[in-house]
């Protein structure tokens, strides 16, 4: 397959990976994360100079993790959850690269995702990507995904997936 026609694929499933978020069909975007998928949000400080990252990240999950935090939101007790978040996920600009030494590949990505909640509370959040896809019986899935928002203030608790 050429480079090109990766590319083209990868795009599409992060299309379909985003509607699958906004209609809330996280048991099938499960299907798409490995076992031992990774899906971190290190805790961004804007400093000068080259310093390590400020304390725990925001968010760490592994598999488990996602699954218990969907089992939570599905018990209707999920504060942050009720109403249902409604959301309207944008991914751009990707760019795939090789991993040296490994069937994997980098993918780099923008987003913007627009958060609503009782239809007067709501969300903007901006920033980047960095998912690690593993060829897994034939298809693309999540190995572990980076997300760097663009905000240093979080305008409230996390509870959605970028």
């Amino acid at each position: 397959m050429a480079n090109w026609e990766r590319k083209l694929e990868i795009e599409e499933l992060l299309a379909r990976e985003a509607h699958l978020l906004d209609e809330r069909r996280f048991k099938e975007w499960l299907e798409w994360l490995t076992d031992d998928v990774e899906y971190v949000m290190p805790l961004r400080e804007y400093v000068q100079g080259d310093v390590a990252p400020a304390g725990h990240p925001i968010i760490r999950d592994d598999r488990t993790m996602i699954e218990v935090r969907l089992a939570k939101d599905e018990t209707g007790y999920s504060h942050s959850e009720l109403p249902e978040s409604m959301t309207c996920h944008v991914v751009s600009n990707v760019v795939v690269d090789d991993i040296e030494g490994s069937n994997e590949v980098l993918v780099r990505s923008t987003f913007l995702v627009r958060q609503a909640r009782k239809l007067r509370d709501e969300a903007w959040w901006a920033g980047r990507r960095l998912d690690r896809l593993r060829p897994v019986d034939g298809t693309w899935k999540l190995a572990r995904r980076e997300v760097h928002l663009d905000a240093t203030i979080l305008p409230r608790g996390i509870s959605i997936f970028f």
